[in-house]
């Protein structure tokens, strides 16, 4: 049997925003937090066949820029979550711009096409940086659990596509400055042998979102399992941005063993790394969102973006 062709090969991009009058597409900026212009909804990247794929961006108002800028990708399983979610809030107050993402769920794409639509997000923000006052030299990624992992694949893929690029942009950088790491998924072919004090019940649960998310079983098809694995994309490349990996030793969602072996990973690739072991929290536990997480987080990005010039 044949198989049906990919949405993207039946018909010819468009650009459906010149149907529509402008006042209906181009982002409006409000006052929706502490020092900050927010810009909302805005169309990265149509991928066609599936719905317009939408960012928030967030400005801060003090300083006179360019920002610096995070890219943030939402947790959820792969099957859910909201662009508005995330330990992101506080950080245009410390003078970092935040361009929150949606991606594709996998109920509607499997991997690595989600890993596309942050390349994609990346590629965006660098080309429009100028119109917003941002640095497109200095964009870092930020994800949890789910998201970690996109971003995690993005960053160590770099400019090579893992899938089918998505966006207006692919003449432009995907690079990535830095990689914060919230309690992530980094191997989805072993989150349920991960799985941390689970019931076998549990552990199902957490295999099925692997095998919705990946579009495949990984136990049937090992060497397909194999290339969602980012610490053979680091050892690959050889090279990748410095990493910030924070994970509870409770995770009874994404094991903390997960973290470990992709901390481990990095190191011995030779890319920076720092794994931040939070006792006793689990997923997504509230020990991640204090102030002083996000300082410390803050504090990672300042460092990696403008590092100390060295004594002569």
């Amino acid at each position: 049997m044949t198989a049906a062709p990919h949405p993207s090969d039946i018909v010819a991009p468009m650009d459906y925003t010149a149907l529509a009058p402008k006042a209906l597409t181009e982002p409006t900026a409000a006052t929706l937090l502490p020092a900050t212009r927010s810009y909302l909804n805005i169309a990265y990247a149509t991928a066609l066949g599936w719905r317009p794929l939408l960012l928030d961006l967030h400005v801060p108002t003090t300083g006179r820029g360019p920002h610096p800028v995070v890219v943030y990708a939402h947790g959820g399983s792969f099957l859910g979550g909201i662009k508005a979610m995330g330990p992101w809030h506080d950080l245009p107050s410390h003078g970092i711009a935040v361009v929150s993402v949606s991606y594709r769920l996998s109920g509607e794409a499997h991997f690595p096409e989600p890993v596309e639509d942050i390349l994609a997000a990346v590629r965006w923000t660098r080309a429009n940086a100028h119109h917003y006052n941002l640095d497109g030299g200095r964009i870092s990624g930020w994800g949890s659990s789910a998201g970690a992992y996109l971003v995690t694949m993005a960053a160590l893929t770099g400019d090579s596509p893992l899938g089918r690029p998505v966006g207006d942009h692919t003449h432009v950088s995907s690079a990535l400055s830095a990689v914060i790491s919230h309690y992530g998924v980094a191997d989805p072919a072993r989150l349920g042998q991960d799985a941390f004090d689970n019931t076998d019940e549990q552990i199902r649960e957490i295999e099925n979102v692997a095998r919705q998310f990946l579009g495949f079983a990984p136990r049937e098809d090992p060497q397909r399992a194999g290339d969602t694995d980012p610490v053979a994309l680091a050892v690959g490349r050889g090279e990748g941005p410095p990493f910030l990996i924070l994970h509870g030793d409770g995770d009874h969602r994404v094991g903390l063993r997960q973290s470990q072996r992709l901390h481990q990973g990095l190191t011995e690739a030779g890319i920076v790394s720092r794994l931040v072991v939070v006792p006793g929290a689990d997923h997504a536990g509230p020990e991640f969102t204090t102030p002083e997480r996000v300082k410390e987080a803050a504090a990672f990005l300042f460092r990696t973006w403008y590092p100390p010039t060295p004594r002569t």
